[in-house]
């Protein structure tokens, strides 16, 4: 099942004086930007488009996500649950810059990250997570919807065993032993 991300849901979500605002306001907005600014939220909208895309895939292949509800949460943007409860937590990139992921990793390098393919590809470390979606045709997408051409981004591009690969990186034991540690039992 494919979702449209809707972009200015988005920007809704990331800029609290547009979260009551309507498509048109939100058009308005960018279009008054001048083009350095635009640069600026062209990027920090991508990454909260590619936190839905990544979150919703997740969840239409079963596994319980969430992105922290703040854009600007400590170290981490998704929580995976088991039960109800917070099983991992992961860091989300939308980025081509290879040196930002690896700083990322030398500064977190327990956390797993899920990235765009670019970075993913040049990246060998199995922390690092590739998304299926590529940073360029994520940039176009929210590019030409904050210029007035679209207002939703489809999730079809997410890998469709990114929840396996997630569950073996971020959750390396079993579910039925994940379960038991949170209920602090020994592993199964």
């Amino acid at each position: 099942m494919s979702e449209k991300i809707d972009v200015f849901d988005s920007v809704r979500r990331g800029y609290n004086d547009l979260e009551s605002s309507s498509n048109d306001d939100i058009a308005d907005f960018f279009g008054n930007a001048d083009s350095e600014a635009m640069t600026g939220h062209i990027s920090n909208v991508k990454g909260m488009v590619f936190e839905q895309q990544v979150t919703s895939a997740l969840n239409e292949q079963g596994l319980e996500a969430s992105i922290h509800e703040a854009t600007n949460h400590p170290d981490t943007d998704l929580s995976i649950y088991l039960d109800g409860e917070v099983a991992a937590e992961l860091q989300l990139k939308a980025t081509d810059d290879v040196s930002y992921i690896r700083e990322t990793l030398a500064d977190n390098p327990d956390i797993p990250i899920i990235a765009t393919s670019e970075v993913a590809a040049q990246v060998d470390d199995p922390m690092v997570i590739d998304s299926g979606i590529e940073n360029a045709e994520l940039t176009s997408s929210v590019s030409d919807a904050l210029a007035g051409e679209a207002s939703s981004v489809s999730s079809d591009a997410v890998s469709e065993g990114l929840a396996e690969v997630v569950t073996e990186t971020a959750l390396p034991i079993s579910p039925i032993g994940a379960v038991a540690a949170l209920l602090g039992l020994p592993f199964l």
